[in-house]
Parts: C-alpha cells; sequence; structure tokens
C-alpha cells in the first residue's frame, strides 16, 4: 500500500468534513487494490426538534500509471423522511482535497447559500456565492448551479450591519459569525431593539441580496426586500471550477457509516 497516498485521502476525507470514521475502510479498500471502489457514511444534522439526515456515497478511482488513489467525487442525498419521492440528491467533485464540504453539501440540499473561492477555466481566482436551482437539471441530472460573483452586489459584513445584532459589537463574534453564515449554516444571533433583546436566527440570503430572518422558533420573519426578486442576473463568467484552497470543516456532523457496497465505475 502506498502509506502516502493514505495519509493523503485520509487528510483530506477530515478537509472536506467526513471526520476519520471512514479512514479503517478506506485503508482496507487500498490494500485490496481495487481499479475504483466506493465508501458510504450517513451525517445526521439537527433541525429545530428533529434530526435531517443526508447519505453521502464517496467515490476513489485508481490512477492509471501508478498505485495511487484519487478522491474524484460524492454524492450526497438529503432524506425526506416523510415523502422519500422528495429525496433530493447532488454529485459534487473533489480537486486535490478541496471541494464543497459535507456540511455545505448538506446546507445547499436544504436551499441555502454556500461562499466558496472558486477559480474560472484559465486557473483565474474568484469569489461567488453558490446556491442550487432546484427547477432545472443538467445532463448530468445534477441541479444546476447558480453562482452569485462580487459583480453581482452582495457584500454580507453590510448588509449583517442592516440589522440590529448585538454580536456584531464584538470583534471575534462577528468573525465568527461571517464565517458560520459563508458555509451556509442557519445561525443564532441575538437582536437588540428598543431595549429588548430577542433570540433569532439567520442565514445568508444573496440572491435577494438579505438575510433570512426567523424567531426563536424558528419561524420566518417578513422581510420587504425578501418578497421582490431582484431582476438582476448573476455575473456571466466562464466555466468554472472549485479552487485548492483547504478549508478543515468545523461542523462536522454526527456520522453513522453504513452497509459496504460493491464498486461502481466512477
Amino acid at each position: 500500500m502506498n502509506t502516502k497516498n493514505f495519509e493523503f485521502l485520509k487528510d483530506g476525507l477530515k478537509y472536506m468534513g467526513f471526520g476519520d470514521k471512514l479512514a479503517t475502510d478506506l485503508e482496507a479498500k487500498i490494500n485490496e487494490q481495487p481499479t475504483e471502489f466506493k465508501l458510504s457514511m450517513q451525517g445526521e444534522y439537527k433541525k429545530e426538534n428533529a434530526v435531517e439526515r443526508v447519505d453521502y456515497t464517496l467515490d476513489f478511482k485508481k490512477s492509471d500509471q501508478t498505485d495511487m488513489y484519487f478522491f474524484n467525487r460524492y454524492q450526497a442525498t438529503l432524506r425526506n423522511e416523510d415523502d422519500p419521492t422528495k429525496d433530493k440528491s447532488q454529485t459534487f467533485y473533489v480537486t486535490k482535497n478541496a471541494g464543497i464540504t459535507a456540511k455545505e453539501a448538506y446546507n445547499l440540499l436544504s436551499g441555502r447559500s454556500v461562499n466558496k473561492d472558486l477559480t474560472t477555466k484559465e486557473n483565474q481566482p474568484f469569489n461567488a456565492w453558490l446556491k442550487l436551482d432546484f427547477t432545472e437539471k443538467d445532463k448530468n441530472d445534477n441541479f444546476k448551479m447558480k453562482q452569485f460573483s462580487s459583480g453581482y452586489g452582495y457584500e454580507l459584513d453590510k448588509v449583517l450591519d442592516k440589522f440590529p445584532i448585538k454580536e456584531l459589537a464584538d470583534a471575534e463574534q462577528k468573525e465568527k459569525l461571517l464565517k458560520s453564515l459563508e458555509k451556509g449554516n442557519v445561525t443564532a444571533v441575538t437582536f437588540q431593539k428598543d431595549g429588548k433583546e430577542d433570540k433569532m436566527f439567520i442565514e445568508a440570503n444573496p440572491q435577494f441580496k438579505t438575510l433570512t430572518v426567523y424567531d426563536a422558533s424558528m419561524k420566518k420573519m417578513y422581510q420587504e426586500n425578501e418578497k421582490r426578486e431582484t431582476k438582476q442576473e448573476p455575473a456571466k463568467t466562464p466555466e468554472k471550477k472549485e479552487t485548492v484552497k483547504k478549508e478543515k470543516e468545523e461542523d462536522e456532523p454526527t456520522t453513522q457509516k453504513k452497509s459496504k457496497r460493491r464498486g461502481v465505475g466512477v
């Protein structure tokens, strides 16, 4: 077994938010030396008083020239416990241990937006907010991805300043809040108004250039500028892929390994 390759892949699973739950299975598969193989696990995410589950299937393929394996992509499926016909699946691609993390995949499948550093086909870096379009699929049966780059005009820090959020007064808490929202998380904050403090939850809403706000019971609050969808379209850019920047996932889900399945073509 190529030990360096195994360690690289094991580290990649951590950076991508899958933790170390799959390390033993990964090592066993590499020792078998198949042409390609899959690993599966289930992530659990708390939502209000319930738990939402995402099934992950990770694809690995061996090089044609060497004994090295590559983590190419994974499929994430957000399960709908009440109606399995409403399950949502998406394939996310991985480049050198970088890409959409496990938690970000869950957030995207939940309809939220995620901020990522990307590169064009010409290897030019740029930053954009990503959001799945559940009304349209591409030729690979993936939901199309909307992109809102800097030219679209959504600046999260300036949008936050329009809301009476207590945590913004502390630089460290503000930075933590920004990072959480950029990952697509629904984040708890404190609203200060008329001498009162109220617990609220917010999420980034780049498409409408605002925040989506929920009360303490996760009931969506009315936002005037959310009701009207802006007519401005996202800036058109060349075909893009995700940058090779490593990001350690801070929101690793509770995970359960699923039964192993025989490898299928990547």
